[in-house]
This record gives C-alpha cells, structure tokens and sequence, in this order.
C-alpha cells in the first residue's frame, strides 16, 4: 500500500516544481475515532497546477493534537492531491504519506498515510469551506481512523510565475531564542524549579503599518524540558511607529513533549516589549496550557531579517505593485527526502539501536554563489522510535561546483528527542559530505554526515537523499 502512495507523491513533486502555477494553505480540525481518540488540527501548504480540467497539487501537510490526552503529538509529511472545479463546488481527493508522533500515543514506527475525499464551497474568490472524510492509519501502531473533517481552503496571493508587474508585500524571518521558567506544576521532570532555554523561527506578514500576522515553530533542546515542541500562529500589534517601538503579542496553537503538562496540547501565549530599529526585540511572554494547570514565564530576544517580496500569506491592501525588472529574485530551494540514521549501542529502554529511517523536510536560503543556510526538520519513520524528531540549523557550502554536479561540505547544529532515544542533553552537531546533480529535472543531492551528541549517546552515521526543486522570490 505504502509504495505505491510514495510513488504517486514522488512524481507529483516532480511535476510540481516544474509547473507549478498557484500556492494554496488550508486548516482543517478533526476528531479522530478509534482505539485512539485525538482531535487534530491539520495544515497544509500547497503547489498547484492546471492539468487540462484537472487540478493537481502537492505539498507540505502538519498536524498537531490539540484537545485530548496528547499534548505535543506531532505530524509532518507530504500530501498529493487531484481535483476539479465544478459549478457551485470544488471535489478533490489526495494521499498524505507522513511521519510523527509524541506525547506517550502508540504510533509504532510513525510512519503514516492517509486517504481523503472533500467537497469544497466557495465563500469568496480566494475562499472555499470544506467538508471531508478521511481514513488514516499508523500501520505499526494503534491509531487509525475514519472520520468527518472540516476545513477551509485559501488561494495565496503568491504567483509562481509572475508577470512583468507584482505585488510587493512586507514581511520578515525572526531567529528567537529565550529561557522558560518551570515549576513542578509546568513539567514532570522538575522537583521545584527548573529553566530550558528555547528556540525557534518565527515568519511574519504585516498586513498594516500597526499589524502582523505570525507563524512560529520552536522547540527547548537544552535544559529541564529538553524535546519540547510547539507550533502557533497570532499576531503583533505595534501601536506607534520610531526607531524604538513597543510590540504586543498574542497567539495561539499547540505544544507539548519534554515532560511538559500540556494536557491535549492547547495553549496560548501572550507578551509585551520592544522592537529597535527594526531588527531586536525583547520581550516577557507568559504561555499557558489552557487545559491543564501548566503555565510559565518566557523571556526572549529575536533577530529579525524585514524585506519586501512578492510572497505573502493573505492579499492585503497594504502593498506596491513593482515592475519585475527592478527588483532582485531570491532562490528558494524547497528540501524533501529521507535520511537513515546507523548507529551503534543501547538506548533508553535498554535495547540495541535500530536502523532508523525518516523522512526529511526542509528550506535552503543561498547566502552567495557558494554557501547556503538551512533550516531542517526529521521525523522518524522506521525502526520503532515514532516520537523521534530532530530540528536543525545548518549551511551547505559547495567546494567544487561543475554545470552538471557540485561536491560539498554540510554541517548543522541540531536539537533532538523523543522516541527512547537517549540524546544526551538534546543537542548535537553535525558534519558531512554531499554530491549534488539533477535527476529527471529536479536538482538531487545526496549527503553521508556523522552526528554527536556526546560520549555515551546516540552518535549515528547518516546517509541519505533528498529532491531539492527550486522556486524564486522577487524582493527590493
């Protein structure tokens, strides 16, 4: 069953990052049955294009638990779909192959795939309302489901193809990173108080000079909660313009791991504190686990790179429209494969390390001609560790670069837990080799690296290989 959806998914990538024409992102919110009852929120980012009547898109697909007993369950995978419009509604059905888990739920491996079929109805041009059903099923665990879903679909104002005139949008990557406080009501593995130090990346839009929207995604790699996640979207508020400016905060999502009590993994997060010269901020946050008692103070600092580009989460009035000519196109390259971790020794529940294999997810920014900054995910998908997952932060740099293939070095910094791994303190650094050259049209590379997390871990060798289809966005 599994290698013919993996088939399927491999060649509407392929398809995808050639022809892509359209960018699409969903929410959905379903309650699954079964021996396992969670309720997810689920959200995807999609590439589409128009196959004669049909539409075809492919994509990036994440669940979170929210509401339940599996605060910090976690999913990333692929998602591929087919649909086609027709008067007053839009029918599709998709596959979804993915990994993840967490939180104590019986996901076997992780690996998981899933079969959908929705109605969607339109509410404006750029809006549709969804009603699905689905079935999903972790093959080595004891989650599996058939279920009602309901969603909304939004077309994103992001052309892959652009004209010779665009819409330019404002926006920003932040690098945060910070320090929770924990008492014995926040996390099990604390007697009476205990720090973990955070970190993350947070993507913004400003819809108005005195408005942004948010999304971020981080995890506690160091200290007493170490394999935390948490994954939320909100907004900012800046009252007043200046080279200083008071920034206040609020959002929403799920989070949950590292021993923290988040119950189904709800949980909010609200702060106030400054923005200099629009590049620093400082803030003091409070997070809150709404169905539990858990509840802990955040102090952070961000460092933010603003800029201007055609890419955008909504269409806003606040924007310029830009001749294409005068403005700058940035690479984006968009990282999906698998990696298998070897290694040798026992782990946490006193049995000899499995082979582990994963699938991997990820983005690749070039800083020049040679060297390129990357930001990493991998969950585990074999080997019976579901709930591993690893975050990292790298560059790729190239020491011979020929028109047909490049040789080079790779190394990250990378943050880690779950699935009975022993992960030393949560943090590892990584070195390796890659060789790199297109195959059927999409640039491929494949990468060997050794991990460390220190003397007594989980110190594996890693091989593995990973389509890199690129796409471009125009920035000033």
């Amino acid at each position: 069953m599994l290698k013919p959806i993996f088939s399927l998914l491999s060649a509407l990538l392929l398809t995808s990052s050639v022809f892509g024409q359209a960018t699409s992102t969903s929410l959905q919110l379903e309650n699954l049955q079964g021996q396992t009852p969670m309720t997810w929120v689920t959200q995807r980012f999609l590439i589409h294009k128009d196959q004669e009547n049909l539409d075809v898109a492919f994509g990036l697909e994440t669940q979170s638990a929210v509401l339940g007993d599996y605060g910090g369950f976690y999913v990333f995978g692929l998602h591929g779909r087919s649909g086609i419009e027709l008067p007053m509604v839009y029918l599709w059905s998709g596959i979804t192959l993915a990994t993840g888990g967490g939180a104590g739920a019986p996901d076997g491996d992780g690996l998981m795939y899933r079969l959908q079929a929705q109605a969607e109805f339109p509410f404006s041009k750029s809006l549709r309302l969804g009603l699905g059903y689905n079935f999903l099923d972790f093959p080595s665990g004891d989650i599996a489901s058939s279920h009602i879903s309901y969603g909304i679909h939004y077309t994103m104002p992001y052309s892959w193809q652009p004209q010779q005139s665009l819409n330019l949008y404002a926006g920003s990557i932040a690098i945060l990173g910070g320090v929770f406080e924990f008492d014995n009501k926040d996390a099990s593995r604390i007697d009476e108080t205990g720090y973990s130090i955070y970190n993350g990346v947070r993507f913004t839009q400003s819809v108005s000079s005195f408005l942004d929207l948010d999304i971020q995604l981080g995890a506690s790699a160091i200290g007493s909660t170490d394999g935390f996640m948490d994954y939320k979207a909100g907004f900012t508020f800046i009252p007043f313009q200046g080279a200083i400016q008071p920034v206040i905060r609020g959002q929403l999502g799920s989070g949950g791991g590292g021993g923290v009590h988040t119950g189904g993994g709800i949980s909010t997060l609200a702060g106030a504190g400054l923005r200099m010269y629009d590049r620093i901020e400082l803030t003091a946050n409070y997070w809150d686990a709404l169905q539990t008692e858990m509840g802990a103070p955040f102090v952070g600092v961000a460092y933010r790179m603003p800029f201007e580009s055609n890419f955008s989460f909504v269409s806003t009035k606040k924007h310029e429209i830009a001749d294409k000519r005068n403005l700058t196109p940035q690479q984006l390259v968009l990282v999906i494969g698998n990696r298998t971790n070897l290694a040798q020794g026992i782990d946490r529940n006193g049995l000899e390390y499995k082979p582990m294999s994963s699938i991997f997810l990820g983005a690749k920014i070039p800083v020049n001609e040679k060297l390129y900054a990357a930001g990493e995910t991998l969950w585990a998908a074999t080997g019976g560790y579901g709930a591993y997952a690893e975050g990292m932060f790298g560059v790729y740099y190239s020491l011979l670069a020929e028109p047909a293939y490049s040789l080079g070095l790779n190394t990250s910094v990378v943050a880690a837990g779950g699935g009975g791994i022993d992960v030393g303190r949560g943090t590892a650094i990584a070195v390796g080799a890659h060789y790199s050259r297109e195959l059927l049209g999409v640039p491929t590379t494949f990468i060997t690296r050794f991990k460390y997390f220190g003397q007594g871990a989980y110190n594996p060798m890693v091989v593995g290989v990973q389509f890199e289809p690129i796409f471009k966005v125009f920035k000033r």
